[in-house]
């Protein structure tokens, strides 16, 4: 199977439409803000919606259980009262085996005001970033007033009102200082030197993905080394790694081995291609070396893991996470 081949099993949906028709959920009001009640889907919505990555960011507020998110590193379920977050990039799938309850919401940077590489992106929007709880889990409380917000939004969506939007930008900012003030319970403020480093972290994370398969655009054509991204970022490699280790505990090598490796393990959860393939589109020169890569980072080969996660997708809904 060649690499271009493999763009039907990763779609990057660059527009919130294109989310909307794919997974069948009926027809999105625009592209830079929709919102809908989730008991609301069009019939024939997918009951297993495949790997993709969003250029949007999205809301899945639950006011019922019934949502298992299969990421490429967890597996995460829904309550009820919970909220999970997805931001550009985002690589992700689920399962759902009932009706939803709660509300979906999506809108775009640009529409938001949102800019991640702003020094105070992770303080304004901890849960939009990489690396944050994927679910919050809220008391009832807590849940009727997300909801009551989220209501609001949909009935402004809806009213044709010429300036609609324009209240629309200002309610979604109330939702978002909502969530933000829930999020931050019994949480530590950041200090500003870590707002600086964070701000670092989504620029080396955005330099890190523009290597993935997928990546919208001409992807690079060779493995990312602290060398090639420190060069980007206009950095020395030695001062990249000081930055990010000194931020996160891990240098920048390591975050590089655990992004080739969140790849692998999406490729083998959610494509049938051989662990050689794999090994070729994420440029190993041999098979074994991929094997002696994965075996190093996760205990086991590709092969084991592979069947490991599979039989995880067939276990019930409700059978708690380990």
């Amino acid at each position: 199977m060649s690499k271009r081949d493999t763009q039907v099993f990763i779609p990057w949906l660059d527009k919130i439409s294109d989310f909307y028709n794919t997974f069948r959920i009926g027809k999105a009001e625009n592209d830079f803000f929709t919102t809908m009640r989730m008991e609301d889907h069009a019939k024939g919505k997918l009951l297993f919606m495949p790997l993709f990555r969003g250029n949007f960011f999205r809301l899945v507020i639950c006011k019922t259980p019934g949502l298992r998110f299969l990421l490429p590193d967890e597996t995460v379920s829904t309550s009820s009262n919970s909220i999970y977050f997805a931001y550009p990039g985002k690589i992700e799938s689920w399962q759902r085996v009932e009706t939803i309850y709660g509300y979906l919401v999506c809108f775009t940077p640009e529409f938001a005001g949102i800019d991640p590489l702003k020094p105070t992106f992770e303080k304004d929007f901890p849960f939009f970033m990489n690396g944050a709880n994927s679910i919050l889990r809220l008391s009832q409380k807590d849940m009727d007033t997300i909801a009551q917000t989220a209501e609001t939004l949909l009935t402004e969506m809806k009213s044709g009102h010429g300036d609609n939007f324009e209240m629309i930008k200002a309610l979604l900012k109330v939702l978002l200082i909502q969530i933000r003030r829930l999020y931050y319970k019994d949480k530590d403020a950041k200090t500003d030197f870590q707002l600086k480093q964070a701000s670092l972290m989504v620029r080396f994370r955005n330099v890190l993905d523009s290597y993935s398969i997928d990546a919208p655009g001409r992807r690079k054509e060779r493995k990312p080394t602290v060398k090639h991204i420190a060069d980007e970022l206009h950095l020395t490699p030695s001062h990249l790694n000081f930055l990010i280790k000194k931020y996160t505990g891990h240098t920048a090598l390591y975050h590089i081995h655990e992004q080739i490796l969140l790849e692998a393990k999406s490729m083998l959860t959610h494509t049938d291609l051989q662990v050689s393939e794999i090994a070729d589109l994420l440029q190993f020169n041999e098979a074994a070396y991929f094997n002696r890569f994965f075996k190093k980072m996760t205990g086991i080969t590709p092969t084991a893991y592979r069947d490991d996660i599979l039989q995880l997708m067939r276990r019930p809904l409700d059978t708690p996470n380990r």
